[in-house]
């Protein structure tokens, strides 16, 4: 019998003069056992729900973080906290290497223009344009801003710590926040509806078990990024696409990515962190490609192509017309939405 996994979900205490937080009062509801609902079978599974209340404060922000590093694990985490400007709840694809606290928090700590480590933005290791709306309690939106106050901090951070975390498996455990409007616009009841079809989704997150794929997004100083066209005798010949590979077997994802590039470039990179990831079949195939910010010390003018016949390094805010391998050209697009190239 397969083992059932066991997941965490936070909320966060009341903060800026409020007497409830809706984060708080739906994660009281939802210790113990559920069933969810696959939603690519509609089978039924079950699953253990952790809960904890975080603190709105720095503690807080870097409590579920200090956990992973202290050897907690779980199969997902999600972090759930109140939007007072949304209409609806929001998935967060991305949480901002950026802290601006509009107000201070529970103890009185307010920081503006504040990085939380300098290393960049974080995405999450979930493709959230797979996620139907139909199942789901009520409409929702996809985001890449989580805002600069405690909920982006502690996403960011728990992000950061599964990353960090030594592991022989391809990715980490997923990780992802739901802001939820305030109670006048969802009730208690929609939010737990809500959390439980983002469990399903985070526990079985594709409809066919995919191969790992990591994709290195290798910025130059400017800010732009290497892509390579492959070769006419490859798969994917003579598309475009970010250089990487598939996880081989026990082998993380940094691990694959510094070794997909030495291999197809004869570069030597650094693996970072994620920005995102893209789900796509093809055949009796499926993969799921995680977009991977990756640096480098050198890159000399003649590259060693292996794979591809020919590089080009581009901005993403200026992307030619470009053939591109399966969901490449999305991947770019992402980049351009997301990230002001670097000086």
């Amino acid at each position: 019998m397969e083992p059932v996994p066991t997941v965490l979900v936070t909320g966060f205490e009341p903060f800026g003069g409020n007497d409830t937080n809706i984060s708080q009062r739906v994660v009281n509801r939802l210790q113990d056992s559920h069933q969810l609902v696959n939603p690519w079978t509609a089978h039924s599974f079950p699953v253990h729900v952790e809960t904890d209340v975080l603190t709105v404060d720095a503690e807080g922000a870097q409590r579920t973080a200090a956990r992973i590093s202290s050897g907690e694990g779980w199969d997902a985490i999600l972090h759930v906290g109140l939007c007072e400007s949304c209409d609806v709840p929001r998935l967060e694809r991305l949480a901002q290497d950026r802290l601006h606290m509009r107000i201070p928090d529970n103890k009185g700590r307010q920081i503006n223009d504040g990085q939380l480590d300098g290393k960049g933005h974080r995405g999450c290791w979930l493709d959230l344009t797979l996620w139907q709306p139909d199942d789901f309690p009520v409409p929702f939106t996809l985001s890449t801003d989580a805002g600069a106050y405690l909920c982006n901090e502690t996403y960011h951070a728990t992000m950061r710590a599964v990353c960090e975390r030594p592991s022989t498996d391809p990715v980490p455990s997923p990780v992802l926040f739901l802001h939820l409007p305030g109670e006048t616009k969802l009730s208690v009841e929609q939010g737990v509806a809500m959390v439980e079809s983002c469990l399903a989704y985070m526990l079985r997150p594709y409809p066919m078990a995919p191969h790992h794929v990591v994709a290195a997004a290798l910025s130059s100083y400017g800010g732009e990024v290497l892509v390579g066209q492959r070769s006419a005798g490859e798969a994917d010949g003579l598309l475009w696409e970010f250089p990487g590979g598939k996880c081989e077997r026990n082998e993380s994802w940094s691990m694959a990515l510094e070794r997909e590039v030495r291999e197809e470039l004869s570069l030597d990179v650094r693996a970072g962190h994620p920005l995102g990831s893209w789900y796509r079949q093809r055949g009796d195939e499926a993969f799921v490609i995680h977009l991977i910010h990756s640096s480098v010390n050198h890159v000399p003018p003649d590259l060693a192509l292996h794979v591809h016949q020919a590089v080009r390094w581009l901005s993403p805010n200026k992307v030619p017309e470009l053939e591109w391998a399966g969901r490449d050209g999305e991947m770019i697009a992402f980049l351009a939405e997301v990230f002001k190239p670097t000086s």
